[in-house]
């Protein structure tokens, strides 16, 4: 069963791919079929709800690695649940409830990450738990809907850059070590606040909303290494 592509980018920060999860789980199990030997054991061992997210992420991965011209052979997973990529090859996957996608790009010293969101209001407010004091007021004059929509994009940009981080710093990062800014056109101001004092860090996020998701990717590399 080949997997049902979402989208297939080519963005600033690598080649992205997203697949649609399929439901039924023999659909799941048809699609895990698909993988590579080691990664199908993986996927069988799984129950059904992760199995899903799980196999649609790694497929997700060799459909983004194969745009770049990699074989698509198993992709194994650290110590920190990061996928294992070719030499000079960096990605990273992310899932939510309908869909799964993987970043992939050709990079000697950065690392990258990426993060999906379903671009609807969230039950409950999560402002206090993900954003700084100075991101809050941002907000301020937002009615509820417009709040809530920054609010998922702080959240979703905080996600991405903290896979990317987390191969130099190596630990659980807080929300709140991060001040995120999203900018018109995509970009966004980022500011550390690392309460280890790690970095320097150069740190670029770039977002995206289309298809009712929220699309956010993120780069980043130590301050003078080169690109």
């Amino acid at each position: 069963m080949a997997p049902d592509i979402a989208f297939d980018l080519t963005l600033e920060h690598g080649r992205c791919v997203g697949v649609t999860l399929p439901e039924a789980a023999e659909a799941v199990d048809a699609l895990a079929e698909t993988l590579a030997a080691a990664e199908r054991a993986r996927a069988f061992d799984l129950p059904i709800p992760r199995r899903r997210t799980w196999t649609g992420g790694r497929a997700a991965m060799r459909e983004a690695l194969g745009r770049l011209g990699f074989p698509a052979d198993a992709v194994a997973t650290d110590d920190r649940g990061a996928p294992v990529l070719p030499p000079g090859v960096r990605g990273s996957i992310t899932h939510k409830e309908r869909i799964a996608a993987a970043m992939v790009a050709l990079e000697s010293s950065a690392c990258v990450g990426v993060d999906v969101e379903m671009d609807i209001a969230r039950s409950h407010d999560i402002a206090s738990r993900v954003l700084r004091d100075a991101e809050r007021a941002e907000l301020v004059g937002l009615d509820a809907a417009g709040r809530a929509r920054e609010v998922l994009l702080r959240f979703s940009a905080k996600e991405a850059i903290y896979k990317a981080l987390d191969p130099f710093v190596r630990r659980y990062v807080d929300f709140k070590e991060m001040s995120v800014s999203p900018r018109p056109g995509g970009a966004a101001l980022v500011t550390p606040y690392l309460r280890e004092g790690e970095g320097p860090f150069a740190i670029e996020v770039r977002w995206r909303r289309f298809d009712g998701i929220v699309l956010t990717t993120a780069r980043i590399e130590r301050v003078g290494q080169p690109r």
